[in-house]
């Protein structure tokens, strides 16, 4: 085998490698427990939220000990200004669920980012995930 076939391949098992080391790291995080139990609410019910980080949220429906997880399938940037996103049921069922095709709306773009999880929580996991959220970035409160 040539000098060069060999450098090939070993360039890609090394690449080969690297990918299943950044698959497993990145499934790791992606199969972490969520907090809150599997759920739904009602769009025209959502009073507000808390923003998490770039993939996470606390929705209010219909009143603030009413809430949910949200969890979005890819990291959105300024997610705290709450006057450019929204959402959208994809089925037009009138709920935000994490199976189907609902997603928070970017009107930057338009941007449409799919939902991966809707999760009710308890009282003591919100003040978790904000205790959280402020350790890192203060979380951005609408009401």
């Amino acid at each position: 085998m040539s000098l060069q076939l060999r450098y090939a391949a070993l360039m890609l098992a090394v690449l080969g490698a690297a990918g299943c080391a950044a698959t497993g790291a990145q499934s790791k995080r992606a199969s972490a427990p969520l907090p809150g139990t599997e759920a739904c609410f009602w769009l025209s019910s959502l009073r507000g939220w808390d923003v998490i980080d770039q993939t996470t949220m606390i929705v209010y429906a219909p009143l603030p000990k009413d809430a949910y997880l949200i969890k979005l399938f890819e990291p959105v940037p300024d997610l705290d200004f709450h006057e450019r996103i929204g959402f959208d049921d994809g089925n037009h069922d009138g709920r935000i669920c994490s199976l189907g095709d609902d997603v928070l709306v970017r009107d930057v773009g338009p941007r449409r980012i799919p939902i991966t999880a809707v999760r009710a929580l308890t009282a003591d996991q919100v003040k978790q995930l904000k205790a959280t959220a402020k350790a890192g970035a203060q979380p951005t409160q609408t009401k």
